[in-house]
Order: C-alpha cells, then structure tokens, then sequence
C-alpha cells in the first residue's frame, strides 16, 4: 500500500514535469511584448539633473516586465531598468550601464533564455526584440537616448549609479528605485502621520538625547527587554536607505502568508531569500519602521537591521534609532507560535561595527561616532535577548551621519565622543 502511494507521488510529479516542459515548448513558438503598458513604469520615474543632462530611470516589476518584453524575465533573476538620458550639451557623452549593475546582461543573453528548439521565427523576433530596447552608450549632443539595461534582479527596491563621461568630466547619480510587487516594510514612513511634535537638536544635544534613550528593543507590551538598540542614523537629503541598498541590502517582506511560504520553501531547499521578513520587535510602542537585511547563501545566515522613526531631527534630517545583529543559524524555541526562530551571534558589536563599515565603504557617510545607551553586558555574564540568545556588548551606540553626496574615507570625520574599549580576553 505504502509503495503504491509513492509510485502515484512519483507519476503525479511526473506528469506536471511533462506539462510544465510542454507548456514551455509550446510558449516558444510565441513571442506577443505589449510595451503599450509602459506608461505606468515611466510615469513613477525618478529624475535628477546637472548642467547640460538630465537622467530619469524606473526599475521594472515583475509584472509589468513580462507584459513590456512578453516573456517572464524575473523567473531567470532579470529585470530590466528603463532609463531617459538627456544630452543638452555641445558635446558628446557616454553612458557606462556597468556602474548601474556591474552584472548586467546582454540583449541576446536575455533572449537565448526563451528561444526554442524549433521556433526560429519568434527567436529572431525576440533577438531583434531585445536588442533593439538596449539603452546606446553613446549620447550624441543635443539628444535624447532612452532604452533599457538588462539587470539582476532585486525586489522592494533598486539601487541605480548612473555614470556619465564627458570631456574632463564624469558625472554621478544615484536613485533608489521602488519596483512594484509584494509588501515591503518601510516604502512610506512619514514624521506626520506617527508624531505631532518633533524637536530639532544640535550635536550636543543629540548626543546627551541618544545616550538616554531605552536600552533596547521590547516585546509587544513592552515587559520584557529583546536586542539591543546599537544604532542611530542622521539621514541626510537622500532616501534613508540609499547606503543601505548601495551596499546589497534589501528591504525585508512583510510578514503574510506569501512570505510565510516563501520563507518556508527558502528552509526546506537551503536556499537565499533576499527579502526575507523579521520577527517584530517594539520601540516606542510600535513595531520597526524600516527592516533591512543582507543574506548570505541561504536563509538561515543574514545580517538584518532593524529602524525606528524618532520624534528629533538634526539641521531638519530625521533621526533613526536601531538594532543591528547577525543570524547565525535557526534552532528551536517555545517563544514563537512556529516553534522556531534564528540565532544571533552573541557579539552584537561586531556587527554594529560591520555595519558602520558597511555605509562608510557606500561613500554615503559624513561623520559618525559612539554614544552610551545601551549598557555594557560582559561575556561572562550575557544578556539574552526575547528568543533567549545570550549577547554581550560594551554598550556603545555608533551614531552615523549621511551625506548627501559620496565622499572619500578619508574626508569622513570621527567625533571625539565615547571610545569603543579594546577587545576583551574573555569575548574571545
């Protein structure tokens, strides 16, 4: 009995093989783009302007990529970004697609993913197709050149450095993209819609302010103290998380039954989840505002961050507070309804030390430097956090200014606050 349930598993997978293979076969012969669509991609568009240029780009969902090229680009980890590049000048330019995504694809790279067998018609069509969409590297004076840059891949949101040589000059841009698609934690994070009064501080005062804020992250009722919060972010004129996504993190899911099958399926087959959701942590009475992660190569390894709004600006930038910490594996525990929850890294400073490299290597940092706050906690008496993860730390916040523009490590200025001590013995 038990043989011949497996022999009908084995024939039904069979089966959806076979129709799954004949569905592509048959999809080969056809090649229908409907780039009548594309009004809805261009119309979100983001643009930025220097003397003589002006740059707009969109990144494309999955949806709307599959409708513009008719065939689903994002099932190969491609998606394609649409950019308009305005010459105004005298002079020639050149556009590098390589400092957008320095893995971009060729157009008949793209297409030999769809070709078939025996559908040498819609392969020269989509050949065509493909090529005839790629953006020109060359901008002529007095011009507009728009067209696509087959890129990898990424969901919630998309970095784009967007470079330009001209005589004795280069100019750079930079955009973050949001791309249609499934739920993302912080896309829309407004001041107004979660405090009515907002107190702008001067350095000192910022850091007396941030050294008095709660030691760390609670549960929902705020009874019992989690991970601690390592971590202030001065935002500058740029979006928030442009040094985050420059640096290959991604926005985290948020947490529905799609993700939860996402999440479960990554588990089983050990395989990366870019966008992965996070348990809920609390502060201020409200879960995170903005989650990020940066996955390693499957979903039991990250770093993930974690950013609340607070109610405090400097020079008019809003101020974020923090949790960085590093997933080490998953184990189990009766402190979720799943029965399971990752495990962090008991080093808390290490990655709040990695994550403050992390930016500066972006070249979106202006300044930085430590606060107290947190509470030192020595290895050989931990804290724990809400899932029971023990964790020690010296108990200093890195507080890290943006910038509005890259800049050299060397021009980044450390502030003559608190000192993080000297590795000690016993953490080792």
């Amino acid at each position: 009995m038990k043989r011949s349930r497996l022999y009908t598993l084995a024939a039904a997978a069979g089966l959806l093989g076979v129709l799954a293979a004949a569905a592509t076969f048959l999809g080969s012969f056809k090649f229908q783009p409907d780039p009548v669509g594309d009004a809805s991609f261009i119309a979100r568009a983001q643009q930025k302007l220097a003397p003589g240029i002006s740059v707009t780009v969109s990144a494309l969902g999955r949806g709307e990529s599959q409708q513009s090229f008719g065939e689903d680009l994002a099932r190969y980890g491609i998606q394609p970004v649409w950019l308009s590049i305005k010459n105004e000048t005298a002079e020639p330019m050149v556009f590098l697609p390589i400092t957008l995504d320095q893995d971009y694809y060729s157009p008949y790279e793209v297409s030999y993913r769809f070709h078939g067998m025996l559908s040498a018609a819609a392969n020269r069509a989509r050949d065509e197709f493909f090529l005839k969409r790629q953006i020109s590297s060359n901008l002529p004076p007095h011009s507009t050149t728009a067209g696509f840059v087959y890129g990898v891949l990424d969901a919630g949101v998309k970095y784009a450095h967007v470079v330009i040589a001209r005589t004795n000059r280069v100019e750079a841009f930079d955009f973050v993209l949001r791309v249609p698609g499934p739920s993302f934690i912080g896309t829309d994070v407004r001041s107004g819609n979660i405090y009515t009064k907002i107190e702008d501080l001067e350095l000192g005062s910022l850091r007396t302010t941030f050294a008095a804020q709660t030691c760390c992250t609670s549960n929902a009722v705020g009874t019992r103290h989690g991970d601690p919060l390592n971590l202030v972010i001065v935002e500058s004129k740029q979006d928030p998380i442009t040094s985050f996504v420059a640096r290959g993190w991604h926005l985290a899911r948020q947490l529905d039954v799609a993700s939860a099958i996402d999440t479960v399926r990554a588990f089983v087959f050990r395989d990366e989840f870019l966008t992965s959701p996070v348990s809920p942590l609390y502060v201020f009475g409200r879960k995170e505002d903005i989650a990020l992660q940066k996955a390693r190569s499957t979903i039991n390894e990250r770093v993930h961050a974690r950013l609340w709004l607070t109610p405090y600006t400097f020079e008019g930038q809003r101020i974020w507070i923090g949790q960085v910490s590093r997933d080490i594996g998953v184990r189990l525990t009766d402190q979720t309804w799943n029965l399971t929850t990752h495990k962090i890294a008991p080093d808390v400073d290490f990655d709040r030390n990695y994550l403050l490299q992390d930016l500066v290597m972006s070249g979106f940092v202006e300044k930085y430097g430590y606060v107290d706050g947190v509470g030192a906690a020595l290895a050989s008496a931990p804290r724990t956090n809400l899932t029971g993860d023990p964790y020690y730390t010296d108990g200093l916040r890195a507080v890290i200014f943006l910038s509005n523009q890259t800049r050299a490590i060397s021009s980044i200025e450390r502030l003559p606050w608190d000192t993080p001590p000297l590795p000690r013995e016993e953490a080792h």
